[in-house]
């Protein structure tokens, strides 16, 4: 199969975007985003019909100013002042809606990605894979705030400035009237003027703007990498401080802020000139119109309140035409934001694909509550396809105690595959059903809690009283912790790595399981508190069976079974099709560049 089949081109952004979101809004039920778009749009156009009002008023309080009716007059500013008021209650209803809606889509999509991301594994397959969806904690957490958050704001200030752009250009039209240029009657010249104006000034704003884009970007890349040195300075706190090396540590962070300034300086120059440009074109655009339409007013052709009515429907439409640049640079995070989610959401649908595959050419867990735990003709591969372990067939029976060591890559990665979290290779594995199996790892999952509550947190398992967690972990030589049981803490940050794994035997100890699978479980150990911890293990628990996989200090004469591992041979494929598709994510794909793509790149690119 070529390579452009296994690996198809994505989906233009907004298509893709489009499918992962439409859920939100069609499915049954989901009433509440419906009505609040219904809100949001009923508000947009109370916005637009208050601004029409604000228009007509006015030409309604110059007239009266022109006629000098003081009962005109007064009566205006009662309007203006109703008006007002029906501007603050229109636009904070706006703004509560609007917010409404930005958190209820965020969290639907956010509950989305972290249900598919958070799921079978999948999240940490996906970290396994090439292709553009690192750091997926802020793609979850910024990401898809800003793509839900910016949807929002441009579909509305779209809107709304579609409605600006129909209502006050009849309404600058209608009082442009006629006027005579090289002996021909030119209709609505007010509305081409607009167009002119808002033409020639996005051009110019275009211009003056394309390297403050560029500028923008360089900074914020070298605001990150200062960030990075000092996150990287933080980490390595006590290497620095044992080392004496503080003075070179402040001058690395030293030398990446130097590098903010020339950045920060050029950007200060491209937005003092844009600054300038748009003050002069946002007071200009006030007084043009008028400028333009004073000859018909003092000919008697147009009142003083149509005067300063055409100066308003100006602005307006001016304002409403200028909506692509204006919202060029959100439009670009926006896309940004979106490219980003859509990448983690298909490495994670790529990883689901390659799990659910079934037959000879995939790993099959058979769960059915066999007496056993074993693996039969058995290959493993990288998750690049090539081949790790090559045909391996074994059985481990209860109260047999197994090690399997040799190359630690593939006895990593049958450890993960007897876990049931490595999908890649072929074959069959056994497995008991998953209240009568544990898996431990180099490391334990450990979440936020007092120390009770992380005992207690097997799946499954039962809540056990103080005396039994007291004595189990005296027991794995954790007495010091038996005061804490209810002290609130992150444990996994608390505890050294000897503790935690010794923690994790508590935990065994604890659930009482009949197969227990130990992947490098106690190398953080010395050899001897690593034989106690297997012995104790063994007295406590004889009939369990014993699979441990990876290294392990101690001694081997515990056990009554020892495999060696070798690794198969490098390079060999073993799942084409996987392998095809990882080369094609290693290849950046080529993508014409698109209008945003193009508008924002500064020149000199």
């Amino acid at each position: 199969m070529s390579e452009a089949a296994e690996h198809p081109p994505p989906p233009h952004f907004l298509r893709g975007f489009v499918r992962l979101t439409q859920p939100y809004w069609t499915e049954p039920g989901r009433w509440r985003p419906r009505v609040l778009v219904v809100i949001l749009l009923l508000v947009v156009c109370a916005q637009v019909g208050l601004a029409l009002r604000l228009n007509l008023w006015s030409a309604d309080l110059f007239n009266a100013l022109e006629r000098r009716s003081t009962e005109h007059a007064i009566a205006q500013i009662g309007i203006f002042a109703l008006i007002v008021m029906g501007t603050m209650a229109v636009n904070t209803a706006h703004l509560y809606t609007r917010r409404l809606l930005d958190i209820d889509w965020r969290r639907w999509l956010t509950k989305r990605v972290v249900q598919n991301w958070m799921n079978d594994a999948r999240h940490y397959q996906a970290s396994l894979i090439p292709g553009d969806h690192a750091n997926p904690d802020g793609r979850i957490a910024e990401d898809v705030r800003i793509s839900t958050e910016g949807a929002i704001d441009l579909a509305s200030s779209l809107f709304s400035c579609v409605l600006m752009l129909v209502t006050f250009i009849g309404i600058l039209w209608s009082l442009s009237g006629w006027v005579e240029v090289a002996g021909i009657n030119i209709p609505g010249h007010l509305v081409l003027l607009a167009l002119l104006y808002a033409g020639i000034g996005t051009l110019v704003a275009f211009v003056l703007g394309r390297p403050l884009v560029r500028a923008t970007n360089t900074r914020q890349t070298r605001e990150a990498d200062f960030r990075l040195s000092l996150v990287q300075a933080l980490g390595a706190a006590e290497p620095i401080a044992l080392a004496r090396a503080e003075p070179i540590a402040r001058q690395h962070i030293g030398s990446h802020f130097e590098d903010i300034a020339p950045v920060w300086r050029d950007q200060s120059n491209f937005l003092a000139r844009l600054v300038a440009f748009s003050s002069g074109y946002t007071t200009l655009a006030a007084v043009f119109p008028i400028l333009v339409g004073t000859p018909r007013f003092l000919s008697g052709a147009l009142s003083l309140g149509g005067l300063m009515q055409s100066a308003q429907a100006f602005q307006q439409v001016t304002s409403a035409l200028s909506w692509p640049v204006d919202n060029l640079p959100r439009i670009a995070e926006w896309r940004a934001s979106v490219e980003r989610v859509l990448a983690l959401v298909e490495a994670v649908n790529t990883v689901t694909l390659e799990a659910a595959r079934t037959g000879s050419t995939a790993i099959n867990l058979d769960r059915e509550g066999v007496a056993w735990l074993g693996v039969r003709d058995l290959w493993i591969a990288a998750p690049d396809g090539t081949a790790m372990l090559a045909d391996l067939t074994m059985q481990v029976a209860q109260g047999e105690r197994v090690l399997v060591n040799g190359d630690p890559d593939a006895a990593a990665a049958l450890f993960r595959v007897v876990a049931g979290i490595w999908p890649w290779g072929r074959g069959h594995v056994d497995l008991p059903s998953d209240d009568h199996m544990i898996a431990v790892g180099r490391r334990p999952f450990l979440s936020e809690g007092t120390l009770r509550e992380v005992l207690n947190s097997q799946e499954g398992g039962v809540v056990h009283d103080d005396p039994t967690l007291i004595e189990t972990l005296g027991s794995v030589g954790l007495s010091h912790l038996t005061e804490r049981l209810d002290h609130e803490a992150n444990w996994d940050l608390l505890l050294n790595g000897a503790d935690l794994q010794r923690l994790s035997f508590a935990r065994v100890l604890l659930f009482r399981p009949s197969w227990i699978v130990l992947g490098n479980a106690t190398d953080a150990l010395d050899p001897a508190s690593a034989d106690a911890m297997l012995q104790l293990l063994i007295d406590t628990l004889p009939d369990a069976g014993v699979f441990m996989l990876g290294s392990h200090p101690g001694s081997a004469e515990a056990f009554t079974r020892q495999l060696t591992l070798e690794r198969a041979a490098d390079g060999e494929v073993l799942l084409h099709e996987v392998h095809a598709r990882r080369t094609a994510a290693k290849n950046p794909r080529s993508r014409r560049a698109g209008l945003v793509d193009w508008l924002r790149q500064g020149f000199g690119n």
